[in-house]
């Protein structure tokens, strides 16, 4: 109910947002130096428009005529047409938005390349010459939190003493797509939530090797591999493997344009559910009473289910976008792991505890270009390793956050 009333409040205030590409990449050719014959067009995201309305029909070069138009200038600016014998679009295309050109050869030496969508208002991007063919996309991430960069923190000067920082951060690099689809992916992450207080709560720090699989209908699979969580000082860490699968379900709001045929996005909500376990060895814990030589306390095995809800509303208050985001986790222990109490104690109490661990974080991004913005974010409850528990805090800060696909 309040997802929906937060909908109505921002559409009241918002216009539409018309459809816009928001890039085109050539892909790399079959031959060194040899002709361009694909064209990666990247939508921005989120997309009122459905497979159908993209695509090529079989055998469609019709309908490509129709949707598409990719007009080549020469190195002497002479214009021609260039054909478009398919359009093929990527998985899950209203939220990322990419589309696959297949065009009739464009030779080396051209000055330009026009690629037209021929719906809503004609939109239409620019490739040049010196953009160089490429296997890895850039494109702006709707939240956060599906973001494969997301940099945020916030320092506070202070007279007579040093500044205090909190960073809160992770990063991922695709390394290697597989499927003629690019549709599994293998990838090195790093998770940051810290600062420089020596109450820092919560204290995280993560990195992994996820090998994800994006499917065609609403879900992915994810494992990383391998990976480790340790705190700042390094006195809790733990050797983790953490397979999930994620179910993905989101709904655009539009409304009819002033053309035919052709819809506006209002806003888009959606809601991931996420089942997973995390199974690993904690290998170090210098907050046990008896420092077993710096042994930690073993082998353990959690399950991990969560929940992501998130509201985008585009092209807002003279905004690129604003999102407004909550994720919930629970981490279900099959034994006693530490945990480091906070409340109502000057010093940090370590426990072995068994039980259930929660953390929720809430954020609202206020976007001024498509890479770059502000953002507030609330954060309760405790991450691994050390458990140290968040008590409802609270920070403000920039924020840099891009998404990265890789293709074939």
């Amino acid at each position: 109910m309040r997802t929906m009333l937060t909908v109505v409040l921002f559409c009241s205030f918002a216009g539409a947002a018309d459809i816009k590409l928001h890039s085109v990449d050539p892909a790399p050719p079959a031959t060194p130096g040899g002709p361009i014959t694909k064209l990666y067009v990247q939508f921005e995201t989120p997309v009122p428009l459905t497979d159908a309305q993209v695509q090529c029909s079989p055998g469609g070069a019709t309908l490509c005529a129709s949707v598409w138009e990719v007009a080549l200038h020469d190195s002497s600016g002479t214009l021609s047409i260039t054909g478009v014998t398919s359009a093929v679009p990527g998985r899950h295309l209203p939220s990322r938005g990419l589309v696959t050109l297949t065009v009739d050869p464009i030779a080396p030496g051209f000055s330009r390349v026009d690629v037209t969508f021929k719906r809503g208002k004609n939109p239409h991007i620019t490739l040049e010459p010196t953009v160089r063919p490429t296997k890895t996309l850039i494109k702006p991430a709707n939240t956060c939190d599906d973001a494969d960069v997301c940099i945020s923190g916030s320092v506070t000067p202070a007279v007579g003493a040093g500044p205090t920082y909190n960073i809160d951060s992770k990063a991922k690099y695709i390394f290697h797509a597989f499927g003629e689809t690019g549709a599994t992916t293998i990838a090195a992450s790093a998770d940051i939530k810290t600062d420089n207080r020596s109450s820092a709560d919560p204290d995280s720090f993560h990195w992994g090797l996820p090998l994800q699989y994006v499917s065609t209908k609403p879900y992915t699979w994810q494992w990383s591999i391998v990976g480790m969580d340790f705190d700042k000082k390094g006195q809790a860490m733990n050797l983790v493997s953490a397979p999930n699968v994620t179910w993905i379900g989101n709904h655009i709001f539009t409304k009819p344009s002033t053309i035919a045929n052709v819809t506006s996005v209002l806003a888009s909500v959606g809601l991931d559910l996420t089942a997973g376990v995390e199974i690993g060895d904690n290998f170090r814990n210098d907050y046990a009473v008896v420092n077993k030589n710096n042994r930690g306390e073993g082998g353990f095995f959690r399950g991990v289910p969560s929940a992501t809800a998130y509201l985008i509303v585009p092209d807002i208050l003279k905004l690129n976008k604003v999102a407004i985001s909550s994720t919930y986790t629970v981490r279900i222990l099959t034994r006693d792991e530490l945990f480091l109490e906070t409340r109502n104690t000057k010093d940090a109490i370590p426990k072995l505890m068994s039980g259930t661990r929660h953390y929720l974080e809430n954020k609202i991004q206020f976007m001024l270009t498509e890479y770059i913005g502000f953002q507030i974010k609330h954060k309760y409850g405790e991450l691994p390793p050390a458990f140290k528990f968040a008590n409802h805090s609270v920070s403000i800060g920039l924020l840099f956050a891009f998404s990265q696909t890789k293709v074939p």
